[in-house]
C-alpha cells in the first residue's frame, strides 16, 4: 500500500483539538457537513471487483490516522447497517430484511469489475454504536460526533477493466498496489475539500 500524508496546513483550516474517539461524547445533533473528494490523476485508471450489488468503500474517517482503515468506525454507512436491525430505543422491533436471492440486485459469485472515476463523500458526523435489546436482538444507537479535528483516509486500487467474452461480466485487473492519501480536516470547515492523489513516479 502506498500512502501519501497531507499535513493539516495544506487545507488552510483553523487548528482544533484532536483526540481519540472515546474522548468525544456522543451527540444527538450533527455538527455540520464536510464534503471530501479525492482527485484522481488522469494518467492512471482505477477499478474495483464488486459482488454486483455493493461497491467498495473508499473513504474512512477517524480521530487518529494510525487507526485507519482497520479497526476504524465507519461513521457514515455506505449502506446502513441498520437496514435489517432495529434502533435500541425503538421497542426492539426487527425491521423487514430481504431474503438473500430475492433482493432486486442479483449477487454475482465471481464478482463484477467496475471502474472508479469519482471518490467523494459528504460526512455529517454520523455514526452508530451497537448493543442488544429484547431477546438478545442486535440493535443500534444513532449518534453524531462533536465539532473538531478528524482525519480521512482515501484509498483506490490501480487497475483496468477487461471482458473476455460477451456473456461474462467485466473484470477488474489490478495493475498496482492500493494507493491511499491521509488528510486532516475540521468540522465545521470548508464546504468542499479536494485532495489530489499523487501519480506514481514514472507514470
Amino acid at each position: 500500500m502506498r500512502i501519501a500524508i497531507l499535513a493539516p496546513t495544506v487545507l488552510a483550516v483553523a487548528a482544533c483539538s484532536s483526540g481519540e474517539l472515546r474522548e468525544h461524547a456522543p451527540r444527538e445533533m450533527s455538527p455540520g457537513t464536510v464534503t471530501i473528494r479525492l482527485l484522481l490523476p488522469s494518467t492512471q485508471t482505477f477499478c474495483d471487483q464488486t459482488n454486483g450489488c455493493y461497491g467498495w468503500q473508499h473513504i474512512f474517517v477517524g480521530s487518529d490516522p494510525a487507526t485507519l482503515p482497520q479497526g476504524a468506525m465507519q461513521w457514515w454507512p455506505s449502506y446502513a447497517g441498520s437496514a435489517c436491525a432495529p434502533q435500541c430505543s425503538n421497542n426492539c422491533v426487527q425491521d423487514y430484511c430481504p431474503v438473500p436471492g430475492i433482493i432486486p440486485c442479483p449477487i454475482q459469485p465471481l464478482g463484477v469489475g467496475e471502474p472508479v472515476t469519482n471518490v467523494e463523500t459528504t460526512w455529517n458526523g454520523y455514526y452508530e454504536d451497537w448493543s442488544t435489546c429484547g431477546a438478545n436482538v442486535a440493535c443500534y444507537n444513532p449518534h453524531y460526533l462533536p465539532r473538531g479535528r478528524y482525519y480521512a483516509r482515501m484509498c483506490v486500487t490501480p487497475g483496468t477493466i477487461t471482458q473476455t467474452d460477451g456473456s461474462a461480466p467485466p473484470t477488474c485487473v489490478q495493475t498496482g498496489a492500493e494507493e491511499c492519501v491521509d488528510v486532516a480536516f475540521d468540522v465545521p470547515g470548508p464546504s468542499l475539500i479536494e485532495v489530489p492523489l499523487p501519480p506514481i513516479e514514472g507514470d
